[in-house]
């Protein structure tokens, strides 16, 4: 096994899987057999599965419940080794929960993703030996504040729309102030209101996928009434972000707001953000990065404690 030592962040959302260079469906299928074609998929102990796909409509709770997301950071790890052209090295996983989670979760998820030291898989019929070196578990938003330092200068409010929930991290001159609110109300609870919302206005169903396309990009091809009713729904999705946020007690006139997540670009789009004080990060694989960051900081300070 070489010595060769990488680090890798993991965003293990509900709807997708970040990590630094890329983002799949947090979606998977057992498979009966060795398939024709292997584009997507995983082998890991002689059993096969398909990786991406349709995208949870659903939260999953605790991520820890199954083998799926342990399934998934194989990918994810195979997709960051091909990226730097690795088929075997000593692996730092980073991740990172919500903050609701965070304190109840963490343990249990670190020993879920330790659970093998020494790895051998295939993705996509390429063959990979990881050792895994360390894994080290991190509060969503908390850990972000490592790569985007410079947007948090003084007081300011991180705002992680994710696919189950919006986070609420305060932030005093780059580091948390200790203030953490969540709500349900994220991505998930956005496309499905939209949803419902065109079946009782229009009585047809609209795909999540072109709900998505104008969160995303603030628009799709289609009918002037559905794009009506979906930005109508989604402008009044982005009202409910901002007076969730008044009513936790932040004053829009003297805060900060920076916007990261999935449904960031909902509220870049659709919100009211004149007169405001915001920024969005457009990146949803933020969380991914700071993982990095964050386990790239810790290495430093121990290195610096040695003795010489």
């Amino acid at each position: 096994m070489t010595t060769d030592r990488e680090i890798i962040g993991i965003d293990h959302g509900n709807r997708n899987i970040k990590s630094y260079r890329h983002i799949f469906s947090a979606s998977i299928a057992s498979l009966p057999s060795r398939p024709d074609n292997l584009e997507n998929v995983l082998e890991f102990q002689d059993q096969f599965y398909l990786i991406g796909g349709q995208s949870p409509i659903l939260e999953t709770v605790d991520k820890t419940e199954n083998m799926d997301y342990y399934l998934m950071t194989l990918a994810a790890l195979a997709k960051e080794l091909k990226s730097r052209e690795k088929r075997q090295a000593a692996v730092c996983i980073g991740a990172a929960l919500p903050p609701r989670r965070f304190g109840e979760q963490s343990k249990g998820f670190r020993e879920y993703l330790s659970q093998h030291t020494k790895l051998f898989f295939r993705y996509e019929g390429i063959s990979y030996q990881v050792a895994v070196e360390n894994v080290y578990v991190f509060m969503q938003g908390h850990v972000v504040i490592h790569s985007i330092r410079e947007l948090c200068e003084g007081f300011c409010l991180l705002v992680d729309i994710g696919g189950g929930t919006v986070d609420l991290v305060g932030i005093e001159d780059g580091l948390p102030n200790g203030f953490y609110q969540i709500d349900s109300r994220a991505t998930l609870y956005c496309i499905q209101k939209a949803a419902e919302e065109a079946v009782a206005r229009m009585g047809k169903n609209v795909p999540a996928y072109i709900i998505e396309s104008f969160m995303r990009n603030g628009t799709y091809d289609c009918p002037e009434k559905y794009e009506a009713l979906i930005k109508d729904s989604l402008a009044g999705y982005a009202k409910e972000i901002y007076t969730m946020i008044l009513g936790h007690g932040y004053n829009e006139e003297l805060t900060r707001m920076v916007f990261m997540g999935g449904g960031a670009s909902i509220i870049k789009h659709f919100g009211n953000n004149e007169n405001k004080r915001v920024q969005f990060i457009p990146d949803i694989r933020a969380n991914a990065k700071g993982c990095e960051e964050a386990i790239k900081s810790i290495l430093r300070a121990k290195s610096r404690r040695k003795p010489a």
